[in-house]
C-alpha cells in the first residue's frame, strides 16, 4: 500500500468514528498531506499546528519529560487530539465533537 492510500485508510476509519468532525494530516514541516476540511482551512490548520507541536517538543525536551505522543485541546466544541510523529514526518490531527 503506497503512502497516499494509507492516509486516505487512516482518515476513513477516523471519520467512521462517533463525533469526528474533521482530520488533518501534516508533514513536520507543515505542508498538509491530507484533509476532509477546506483547503483554506487545512493549510492554515497544518501550519498552526505544526508551530505548536514545535514548542510541545521544546517544552517536553526542556522540562526532560522525554518524548511527545500526544496533545489534547479542549474548546467549547469539544476536542483537537493531536498525535505527532517525529519519525514518521507526520502529524496527525483529528477534530472531535463533545
Amino acid at each position: 500500500m503506497n503512502s497516499q492510500d494509507r492516509i486516505q485508510t487512516i482518515i476513513a476509519k477516523l471519520k467512521a468514528q462517533e463525533g469526528v468532525r474533521g482530520v488533518v494530516i501534516t508533514n513536520m514541516e507543515g505542508l498538509p498531506l491530507s484533509s476532509d476540511l477546506d483547503p483554506e482551512t487545512t493549510e492554515n490548520v497544518a501550519a498552526i499546528i505544526t508551530s505548536l507541536v514545535g514548542k510541545a517538543i521544546d517544552a517536553v525536551e526542556e522540562l526532560k519529560e522525554g518524548t511527545l505522543s500526544f496533545l489534547t485541546l479542549d474548546t467549547t466544541k469539544g476536542q483537537i487530539n493531536i498525535a505527532p510523529s517525529p519519525k514518521e514526518d507526520l502529524i496527525l490531527v483529528v477534530l472531535k465533537s463533545s
